[in-house]
């Protein structure tokens, strides 16, 4: 079932999504093979050390304003590579927000002992890359921070989903978003707001307008000024060549058919001849 039926079935945990403007610019980021070159991605948010530091405490101001009480935070930070996520987590120890972080590289021990902490709020982030997609259960996770731009529709659903599981005394999850200006060729904004909505045959720029009126039950999306001038702009200038049509499909297929091909073509706007 969809995303938005598991949650007004009360299967999964509402969510409160806050698109947060970025501190960092992403335009002049490589684009190679379809995505961000991620060695880029981590020179600007690890290497270029005034720039990563800055964001950091744009970061932790931003759960200040819009998470829970720093305490009672059990929350998971998607990363772009292994240094990011070692930066990520020394940076919030500095700041007082006890962290660690996990690669694929973690061994199982490792790996069971922060998995511990965090539950048992001993920490209350967990910074991580290529791991915690999909096939571990945390339900006690309330907070997702998404650090890096993620070009994948199922990647995205995979992260959101760590923290849509049910739990005693869990009322929502709260998704910070980090929302830069992106490049061009970047398409996935229209994608992942499509997939947080019920169906409708609003475009996703009259519902970021109407201030996202098709949210599931008990949940919301939050778009800050900027953040949401810098999606409306990436929207309308979105590159919808044969290779975002194709990965958009791919993403269609991935999802096990979710949307019925008919409407693929219909909510983009395009017709099959645009594919084939």
């Amino acid at each position: 079932i969809r995303l938005f039926e598991a949650i007004e079935r009360k299967l999964l945990s509402p969510f409160h999504y806050f698109g947060v403007t970025d501190s960092v610019d992403l335009k002049n980021i490589r684009w190679v093979n379809g995505k961000y070159e991620e060695s880029s991605l981590e020179n600007l948010y690890v290497f270029e050390r005034a720039v990563a530091e800055r964001r950091v405490e744009y970061i932790v101001k931003a759960i200040d304003r819009y998470g829970l009480d720093r305490s009672e935070m059990t929350g998971i930070g998607f990363c772009v590579t292994k240094k990011h996520a070692e930066f990520m987590s020394n940076m919030f120890n500095k700041f007082g927000i006890p962290s660690e972080f996990l690669t694929a590289d973690s061994n199982n021990e490792i790996r069971d002992n922060v998995k511990h902490r965090l539950v048992h709020k001993e920490i209350n982030v967990v910074f991580v890359v290529d791991i915690y997609n999909e096939g571990v259960d945390i339900p006690e996770v309330n907070t997702v921070l998404f650090l890096r731009p993620t070009e994948s529709l199922t990647v995205f659903l995979q992260q959101l989903g760590r923290g849509l599981r049910l739990t005693e005394g869990k009322e929502a999850l709260t998704v910070l978003d980090f929302v830069g200006q992106a490049r061009q060729e970047y398409s996935f904004f229209e994608d992942k707001f499509r997939a947080l909505l019920s169906r409708s045959r609003k475009t996703i720029e009259q519902e970021i307008k109407a201030g996202f009126v098709n949210v599931p039950r008990g949940c919301s999306i939050q778009l800050e000024k900027q953040a949401q001038e810098c999606i409306l702009e990436n929207i309308k200038n979105a590159i919808n060549n044969k290779r975002n049509l194709v990965r958009k499909l791919r993403d269609l297929a991935e999802r096990k058919n979710e949307l019925h091909v008919g409407e693929f073509f219909e909510n983009y706007h395009v017709s099959p001849r645009d594919v084939y």
